[in-house]
């Protein structure tokens, strides 16, 4: 009877993991970056200076300008990999981008006037709060798990009564919008590991039978 190792099976799935990840990020650096800086996320008021074009003062109003200057994007389409974090001006010079591009933009501005605001974010989406922000469908504190507050960070646990929600959001943003020739090179290397998995295990273990049928002979 054959017993599959759990060792090897293991060692499958880490490889499997590591496949996706090269696919996702061919630059690992761009990962790791994205996580410094959503740890303290780039805002930087001097991208007023760069705009160069009137911006209202009205926090409402510039909310309105930044969706319209700043067109939503994927991160797959904008930049080649599933989650990536741009600088302000990064996202002011392509002119597109996610919720974190326009709320990076959206707080530079609004640090620049000397507004005060607050990040929050639900499991798929980030936004800018300030006051007298009225909450919408997607920006409100029901679903919002996580909020920056004074460079302090508040967590709470998600509503996951929206959990279908996110799954079908998360599968908009990482799956249906990543390039096709990305999926066919993840597909790629799954089989030819996989293959690869049962071709070793099968001659490993025929060569221990082959072995043992020797040695009885």
């Amino acid at each position: 009877m054959i017993k599959y190792s759990k060792k090897n099976i293991l060692k499958t799935i880490v490889i499997l993991l590591i496949w996706t990840f090269v696919v996702c990020y061919p630059n690992p650096f761009i990962f790791i970056r994205n996580f410094i800086r959503y740890a303290d996320l780039p805002v930087d008021p001097a991208i007023v200076d760069y705009i160069n074009i009137d911006i209202p003062d009205d926090p409402g109003e510039i909310e309105v300008f930044v969706r319209k200057m700043i067109k939503y994007e994927y991160d797959w389409k904008n930049y080649g990999v599933p989650w990536y974090v741009p600088s302000a001006r990064d996202a002011v010079e392509r002119q597109k981008g996610d919720c974190e591009s326009r709320a990076i933009v959206f707080a530079s501005i609004l640090r620049a006037k000397n507004i005060p605001y607050s990040f929050k974010a639900s499991l798929v989406h980030i936004w800018v709060e300030y006051e007298g922000k009225k909450p919408s469908r997607t920006e409100n504190d029901d679903v919002a798990f996580i909020g920056k507050v004074n460079d302090k960070y508040r967590i709470k646990l998600p509503d996951l009564k929206q959990w279908q929600k996110y799954i079908d959001s998360e599968k908009k943003m990482l799956w249906d919008a990543m390039p096709r020739s990305r999926k066919f090179m993840m597909f790629s290397g799954w089989t030819a590991i996989i293959l690869m998995h049962f071709y070793f295990f099968y001659w490993h273990y025929n060569k221990k039978v082959f072995g043992i049928k020797l040695l009885n002979i």
